[in-house]
């Protein structure tokens, strides 16, 4: 009920809560409060200790190529 959660924070206020302690990525502000992406990125839009270094965002999946031979190196362990 209602008068059950008023000392609780919501969802949205415990996930900014937890990023300016922890600096979580989106994906996993969505996945540990249950809130939407664009509430996620909102979050980290707006914490200046993360804006100073403006990491790009990779999508899952994606491996980065650097500019020189031998700067990825994978291998298959199968």
């Amino acid at each position: 009920s209602p008068a059950e959660l008023s000392g609780l924070p919501l969802k949205f206020e415990q996930a900014k809560i937890s990023h300016s302690m922890f600096h979580q990525n989106a994906p996993a502000l969505v996945r540990m409060f249950n809130i939407t992406r664009d509430q996620a990125k909102a979050i980290i839009a707006t914490c200046p200790s993360c804006q100073k270094y403006q990491l790009p965002s990779l999508s899952s999946g994606v491996n980065r190529r650097g500019i020189n031979s031998g700067e990825l190196w994978q291998m298959d362990v199968t």
